[in-house]
């Protein structure tokens, strides 16, 4: 095996390097080419999509779950903080996808989702996906810029 190294014990389960970065390479390969289009990336559907059955697992709106996503958003804005929006969830019962309470950390990434205005990201590249947006724009953007001054307020108070 010239110019490869020896990975695992048995001989029936012995890979290679070569051959592992080559796979590697052939799945984000296969990543990036999905992502250019505009097809959702790997792994769940985030909360408010399912994925298709149709082989191309394609993303569709969950209606009952886009509505919920719809309310996170107001309710941040209303209220501006993350904190309310899950003791709000929590004390009506309202439960994640997996049946848990909702925690700050789940709204936060909710909020910083692209995927709920439309958008399918694959490391710099940003383009328009092929689903459905749950969120407008505009509404995505004031939540995000909403969190964004919030967080320097709290980083200013913490470096006072």
């Amino acid at each position: 095996m010239i110019g490869e190294t020896r990975l695992g014990g048995s001989d029936a389960g012995v890979r290679t390097k070569r051959a592992s970065v080559s796979h590697g390479t052939k799945v984000k390969r296969g990543q990036l080419n999905a992502v250019q289009r505009g097809c959702y990336g790997t792994g769940p559907a985030p909360f408010g999509y399912r994925r298709t059955t149709d082989g191309k697992r394609s993303l569709v709106v969950d209606e009952n779950e886009a509505t919920l996503v719809r309310r996170i958003f107001r309710e941040y804005l209303e209220t501006k903080s993350t904190g309310k929006v899950v003791n709000r969830l929590n004390s009506e019962g309202i439960r994640t996808r997996k049946g848990k309470r909702w925690s700050r950390q789940a709204i936060a990434i909710i909020l910083t989702n692209r995927t709920y205005r439309g958008r399918v990201r694959y490391g710099d590249l940003d383009i328009h996906g092929q689903h459905e947006p749950i969120i407008e724009a505009s509404l995505f953007y004031k939540a995000n810029a909403l969190k964004r001054k919030r967080s320097r307020a709290r980083r200013k108070v913490k470096g006072t």
